[in-house]
């Protein structure tokens, strides 16, 4: 199946060359409150009703190392909540891999909403014409979920392994399939399994997140957040073995810093 060049996919192509340099200096931590009304409230006549909107600045989140080994009862004293949800999401690390690591990261604000540790900008404004589109960072291990230039969602990720490296550039969701058994080990099960490479077999799917890249050159997901893209996306349209439509933009960028 050949891949069909289109001037429109050259363009976003071109375009993100353009935006991956300036995407990880914007910091979403420190956004400027944005008003809806600049005008001096005395000046307003007192029987307009008018609203002023501000939006919230996002608080300032700091960050330091703990041992795993003097940590221990802690972390085992965990449930699920906001605490343990901060610790696996800025760990990229699922539950049942969160004490092997030696040390892990913690926040200085434990928050509800994982919005505040996003390593992506909550806002693109290269990317406003464009309906949807999913970055993914090698270096940041994580993915970020755009709607015309809007953050929507985030999340961590298991990249390809040294050995096995998960192609980067610009890709697309192609197909998919609720549960897949890998041809390279048939005790592989990957549910919410979507499609990126074709001919390379590389897909996002639900599997487990160790806290460093590990995959067969796929990115694996929470399952959750393997669900919430295996319906958010969209397959590619084919006419007689041809792409026709691509599906969603997927752009894999940078590199991760292997043996450091």
């Amino acid at each position: 199946m050949k891949r069909i060049q289109s001037p429109v996919w050259r363009h976003l192509y071109i375009q993100f060359c353009m935006v991956i340099l300036a995407l990880f200096l914007a910091n979403c931590s420190t956004a400027t409150a944005e008003k809806k009304f600049s005008t001096d409230r005395n000046s307003l006549p007192k029987d307009e009703n008018i609203v002023e909107i501000i939006t919230p600045i996002p608080p300032v989140v700091s960050y330091h190392l703990i041992s795993t080994k003097d940590s221990i009862e802690w972390l085992k004293s965990l449930q699920m909540g906001d605490t343990l949800k901060a610790l696996l999401v800025l760990n990229r690390i699922d539950k049942n891999h969160l004490l092997s690591l030696d040390s892990i990261v913690v926040p200085d604000i434990f928050g509800n909403n994982i919005e505040i540790y996003s390593p992506f900008p909550n806002k693109i404004s290269e990317l406003q014409t464009i309906h949807k589109i999913l970055l993914v960072s090698y270096y940041a291990q994580s993915f970020g979920v755009y709607e015309n230039g809007v953050l929507v969602r985030w999340g961590p990720t298991s990249l390809g392994k040294q050995s096995t490296l998960t192609p980067t550039g610009l890709l697309s969701t192609n197909w998919k399939s609720k549960s897949t058994i890998s041809t390279i080990d048939s005790t592989w099960v990957m549910d919410w399994y979507f499609n990126l490479e074709n001919f390379q077999g590389v897909s996002m799917h639900e599997y487990a997140l160790p806290g460093y890249p590990a995959s067969h050159a796929c990115v694996r997901l929470y399952q959750e957040d393997a669900n919430w893209l295996y319906y958010w996306a969209d397959q590619w349209v084919l006419d007689h073995s041809k792409i026709a439509v691509y599906g969603t933009p997927v752009v894999i960028f940078d590199a991760y810093p292997f043996g450091q």
